[in-house]
């Protein structure tokens, strides 16, 4: 049998190519309407603060959300890695986003509290119906999701839903998976 670190990088990689490509007219549909529907559900709990992910080129987009919420009165705040820490810290955005250390953008303004964030919506490579999520191998949201307590999504294209994600004992579910197709409530 493979190991689980095998079994994480053969599913990355499975999972990787069912993905639309970036820009593609099918990547921008599925992404508009998995921001759609992430927002029909994020707005119904009244949520004073959002957490939202900055996306790399594959990933499915928060833009709109973001810019949703903003509208909406709602606060958005992202992550940023912290140096040795394993835990993300968020911060709010005044709009300005700086290369963080893995080369994501990370925005540069003051910290939030995590007790402070109603909904945690957080990038996956890969993602089941149990909320079993595969990240990219660091760990810094399993790290971010073990100390926070409030509601968590997955927001992923629906390609990125799979039967069951192989896990172990560090890694950490969401309440809920969005993608383009649909809503599934976990926990």
């Amino acid at each position: 049998m493979p190991s689980l670190d095998d079994q994480k990088r053969e599913l990355r990689a499975r999972v990787r190519a069912g993905i639309p490509k970036p820009g593609s007219p099918e990547f921008v549909a599925a992404s508009v309407s998995a921001q759609e529907r992430l927002l029909a559900n994020a707005l119904q709990g009244r949520a004073r603060m959002v957490a939202l992910y900055r996306a790399l080129p594959s990933e499915c987009g928060t833009a709109s959300v973001a810019a949703a919420l903003h509208n909406a009165g709602v606060e958005v705040c992202y992550p940023a890695v912290v140096p040795g820490d394993r835990a993300l810290q968020f911060r709010r955005s005044a709009g300005v986003f700086v290369a963080g250390a893995l080369g994501v953008e990370e925005p540069t303004g003051s910290p939030v509290a995590l007790a402070g964030i109603d909904l945690l919506v957080v990038p996956a490579m890969a993602v089941d119906a149990a909320g079993r999520r595969l990240g990219r191998g660091k760990g810094h949201y399993d790290a971010t999701l073990s100390a926070y307590k409030g509601r968590s999504v997955a927001l992923v294209f629906d390609s990125q839903l799979v039967p069951e994600v192989p896990v172990g004992e560090h890694d950490r579910r969401v309440g809920a998976v969005c993608t383009e197709a649909r809503w599934v409530s976990v926990l």
